[in-house]
């Protein structure tokens, strides 16, 4: 008879940021920041891609994009600081930057 290890799989939860192993060390994105990607590579003269996908995505972001290039960098590296103070997680950050809680209570229940 072979003993055979079970492979012990995690559930994943977004509630409560379970969000599977291949996001452990995932680059968060704020949605400023995707804009500014895509009107990059528009600048760059590169043409978009003509599927659903892209132009919902670039309808979203043109929508809810709070920040322009430059404060988006400024807001991205103040958050940063964040990090290393309080053990915040990447994901964490780019939340609280494309939700602009007004209070840190409203950050708290917006955020598991």
């Amino acid at each position: 008879m072979s003993l055979r290890r079970r492979h012990q799989v995690e559930e994943e939860d977004a509630a409560t940021l379970k969000l599977g192993s291949e996001f452990n060390n995932a680059g968060c994105l704020m949605v400023s920041e995707v804009k500014m990607l895509l009107v990059m590579r528009e600048e760059a003269g590169r043409t978009a891609p003509d599927t659903a996908v892209f132009k919902k995505t670039k309808a979203y972001v043109d929508t809810f994009a709070k920040f322009t290039d430059d404060s988006a960098r400024s807001v991205r590296e103040a958050l940063r600081r964040e990090i290393d103070e309080r053990g915040l997680t990447q994901f964490e950050i780019a939340q609280i930057a494309n939700l602009c809680p007004a209070t840190s209570e409203e950050a708290k229940n917006c955020i598991p």
